[in-house]
């Protein structure tokens, strides 16, 4: 799997060649059915010396354009199941040569290739492909209260994305039985699974990619935590494999909000009395920003680059089942996360772990769109 986030370089080298003055690239985008017929973009350049024939090419921006998030998608007891065209985009491109008349010749054309969301690192290098799971090897934590239904989102263990091949298999086992449950994959492509086999959602349980349906590739554990006194939140993003993630913040969160205005001074209605009832300044473009102050409670040190992750990602939501806005019921709203430094803590530093972390909604209090 490729990722749009950071640069994905098409190289076209014409070193040795003669009689060229240029090039071009034809890019193919779409999400679902087949290739487009036409290339959405046709990017060209000229070559840049004489001496020098190579020719590079960033597609990442145009690839973007074509993916759509709304929200997580609140999948609990679902497993091998395809995610949304949205999520991900095809991609195909054909390099050419533009010889000294003006005309292109065909060099080559690119198998189909499959982009998400996310993003390299740079020690990484470029154009690298990642993980055939989406999500980060280790512990995770999720909120379980036995009182609650499963569907309710602040009970739901949350998801991650792997990209599978026929026979490849995802092994749940429970962590207090041993008892397993395994999927395996009928057809290829990138399926959604819950962190959670839902039989095991008291207890937790370990899960295994195995390629071939037999060698582990990668390994997860998720563990379920009881929160009594404070109402937990989940916020979910968009992770650094352009996958959804989900983090709980179980402990105790405080709301605030910052009202702005422009103000100006007014004459007296009435001279030379002035009523007192009317003042001497007002206001006007008035409105709010609300702020929801998290604590996640106890975690690993693991939790430092998945924080990371989350102030990374261009696309939060959270949901607080405790909203305080007079809605009739609790939203699963747009946030952006205000912090722009972190300290990653370590057990071994800093003893028990616990990150705090403001979020701005991502909306004015007071509704100003038209």
């Amino acid at each position: 799997m490729n990722v749009a986030r950071s640069p994905y370089n098409i190289e076209v080298d014409l070193t040795g060649v003669s009689g060229v003055t240029g090039s071009k690239v034809e890019v193919f985008l779409w999400n679902t059915g087949s290739q487009p017929v036409s290339p959405q973009y046709t990017l060209s350049k000229l070559i840049p010396a004489s001496d020098n024939l190579k020719m590079y090419y960033n597609i990442s921006p145009y690839v973007r354009e074509y993916f759509t998030f709304t929200n997580w998608q609140n999948v609990y007891n679902s497993y091998d199941t395809d995610i949304s065209t949205n999520f991900k985009v095809n991609v195909v491109f054909k390099k050419y040569k533009k010889l000294t008349d003006g005309t292109y010749t065909l060099l080559s054309t690119s198998s189909a290739l499959n982009f998400m969301d996310g993003f390299n690192y740079y020690m990484e290098g470029f154009n690298t492909i990642s993980s055939t799971v989406f999500l980060s090897e280790g512990t995770y934590f999720y909120n379980h209260d036995s009182g609650q239904l499963n569907t309710v989102i602040t009970n739901m263990a949350g998801t991650f994305d792997v990209d599978l091949a026929v026979s490849d298999a995802i092994k749940y086992t429970n962590l207090s039985t041993g008892a397993t449950h395994t999927v395996t994959a009928t057809t290829a492509g990138i399926k959604t699974f819950s962190r959670v086999y839902l039989p095991n959602i008291a207890v937790g349980n370990k899960v295994e990619f195995l390629g071939g349906g037999s060698a582990v590739r990668w390994t997860g554990t998720f563990k379920p935590q009881c929160e009594p006194k404070y109402s937990p939140v989940a916020v979910d993003f968009i992770n650094r494999y352009g996958s959804w993630a989900r983090i709980f913040f179980q402990k105790a969160k405080t709301r605030n909000i910052e009202v702005k205005a422009d103000s100006y001074k007014v004459n007296p209605s009435v001279l030379p009395y002035v009523p007192t009832s009317e003042g001497q300044v007002r206001e006007f473009n008035k409105n709010g920003k609300e702020t929801i102050k998290l604590n996640t409670g106890f975690v690993n040190d693991l939790y430092g680059e998945y924080i990371q992750e989350l102030l990374l990602s261009e696309k939060v939501m959270l949901y607080d089942p405790q909203q305080e806005d007079g809605l009739a019921a609790a939203a699963y709203t747009p946030v952006i996360p205000k912090e722009k430094t972190l300290l990653k803590q370590k057990g071994i530093n800093d003893g028990t772990i616990n990150y705090t972390l403001s979020f701005d909604f991502a909306y004015d209090v007071i509704s100003n769109v038209v």
